[in-house]
């Protein structure tokens, strides 16, 4: 992914979250599962520890 297309997934992301398809008719040239793949290859990790930390949170409520 070029830095612009990093910029404008990311920007899109922020208005429309995960519809992937939609963000995609933003970027030409890509598909949703391949704006899908980058996010979660380059944020996954983040997500991931947002969710240990809600889950930990929870099973102390």
């Amino acid at each position: 992914m070029s830095e612009q297309e990093e910029d404008l997934i990311f920007r899109m992301y922020k208005l429309v979250g995960d519809r992937w398809a939609l963000i995609a008719g933003r970027v030409p040239g890509r598909k949703a599962e391949e704006i899908e793949r980058f996010w979660l290859m380059r944020h996954g990790e983040l997500f991931a520890s947002r969710r240990r930390e809600l889950k930990g949170y929870n099973s102390y409520s």
